[in-house]
């Protein structure tokens, strides 16, 4: 796999790219954004941080990279934002992805929380994955 300075971009961009062909996850979403555009209907899935850690071996520079992403809905309850997870789940955990240069990319399910958000009634989903690029 061709080694880019950085992993951030090629990883958003693999991650857009596979949870914006998903014909099942798009039907119950307004979109996947980098940042969703102000005033977006929801539900939607935005990145909610990225972050990036250098492995080093004797004979490659790779990096391990956490990917947050967030569920935003307004439903009542968690029932349409742990839908929307299983969804990101599916898609995502224990899988290999396949990135722009058709490496593959081993990503790992980290973690996952669901709460409100203390400036308005909308329902909160987040959830890492751990990538090695």
């Amino acid at each position: 796999m061709a080694h880019t300075y950085s992993a951030l971009e090629p990883i958003r961009q693999t991650i857009l790219t596979r949870l914006r062909s998903d014909e099942v996850l798009m039907a119950k979403v307004t979109g996947v954004f980098d940042e969703a555009p102000e005033g977006q209907p929801l539900p939607y899935i935005a990145f909610g941080g990225v972050r990036s850690s250098s492995i080093r071996t004797l004979s490659r520079l790779r990096e391990e990279v956490t990917v947050t992403l967030v569920i935003w809905s307004d439903t009542t309850g968690f029932g349409e934002a742990n839908g929307i997870l299983d969804d990101l789940n599916r898609l995502l955990a224990d899988q290999e992805l396949t990135g722009a240069d058709n490496g593959k990319i081993p990503c790992r399910y980290m973690e996952s929380e669901a709460g409100t958000n203390p400036d308005h009634p909308n329902r909160k989903g987040t959830v890492s994955y751990r990538l090695l690029y």
